[in-house]
């Protein structure tokens, strides 16, 4: 009765934890809309308060039960992954906000185990299926129809928007396959809290957080909906992720965790009266199918390949 009790716990967090950043994606789009907050502002102000919060609460109650060692290896594998791995995917999904909106740049993150599967193969961590190639066409022919919405003469999605939301599917490939190494010496808090944190220190070097523009009129409105967008739909999100996979499988997080793109296309069409085509919705499902396809079938061949999580977008 107990275990079953923790079970239903743990997937009530993930879920939460995957609408929660789903609309956090949807606050920031509504934030870069309607204020002069610029996508280097907020990814700086976003790493750096989450990055804090997230090291205090391992330092506060995990530092005690798993203790780690930093030694100067690790730190230096830490930074590289900080800068390479969390901060672009933070700033490539933002910008892909950005140009273009919340249930976009979810999605098209939502791209990254193409990459995942041809890093492993050309690596031959795993062999070439005719399952990966139905997954990478499929993949294709599903950011194909978000895109275009079925007209293949345009572009309903602008270039920059499309650009750096494959990119962020990139930047979430190499974030996912880096950060199995990590966890070997790294308590899971330690390692997304403290690459959040060097991140948030390079992005003050681009755009300093204390820099903003004092003049617009910011009502108690756009200050809530600003810090609940990194407090609720990070930080928040996060730990509640974490919390989640002590009580149910990483098959079952990567599963339930696709409710995020769902939970953006919704809150963005409901919210910010985003409209979207038949044919975009269709790619949607299908981008979204896959990924399920890839946490389900994949993971239970074998367990080399990486189920991915866009738990930190």
């Amino acid at each position: 009765m107990i275990s079953e009790s923790k079970h239903i716990r743990g997937l009530i967090f993930v879920l939460i934890g995957a609408t929660l950043w789903g609309v956090g994606g949807t606050a920031a789009d509504y934030i870069f809309r309607n204020t002069p907050i610029t996508v280097e502002w907020y990814v700086a102000f976003r790493l750096t308060a989450s990055g804090i919060i997230l090291l205090a609460a391992y330092w506060l109650f995990s530092r005690k039960q798993q203790p780690v060692r930093l030694d100067r290896r690790t730190f230096a594998m830490l930074v590289i992954y900080s800068l390479l791995g969390m901060t672009m995917v933070q700033y490539s999904f933002m910008a892909a906000i950005g140009h273009g909106n919340a249930a976009i740049a979810t999605v098209l993150q939502y791209t990254g185990p193409i990459y995942i599967i041809l890093w492993l193969v050309i690596r031959r961590y795993a062999k070439w299926s005719a399952a990966d190639a139905f997954i990478i066409i499929g993949m294709i022919a599903g950011v194909i129809l978000l895109a275009t919405n079925g007209d293949f003469s345009t572009l309903i999605v602008s270039p920059p928007a499309l650009i750096w939301g494959l990119v962020s599917g990139v930047a979430l490939a190499y974030y996912t396959l880096h950060a199995q190494i990590l966890l070997y010496r790294l308590h899971p808090l330690q390692l997304v809290g403290g690459s959040m944190f060097i991140g948030g220190i390079a992005m003050n070097f681009i755009h300093p957080i204390w820099q903003f523009d004092r003049e617009f009129e910011w009502t108690a409105a756009l200050v809530t909906i600003l810090l609940l967008s990194v407090l609720i739909g990070t930080t928040l999100a996060f730990l509640l992720y974490i919390s989640s996979l002590k009580h149910i499988s990483s098959k079952e997080a990567g599963i339930l965790g696709t409710l995020e793109p769902v939970s953006a296309v919704v809150s963005s069409v409901i919210w910010l009266d985003i409209s979207m085509g038949l044919y975009q919705f269709a790619g949607i499902a299908i981008i979204l199918g896959i990924a399920v396809y890839i946490s389900v079938g994949r993971r239970a061949k074998t367990n080399k390949e990486a189920v991915p999580s866009t738990q930190e977008s």
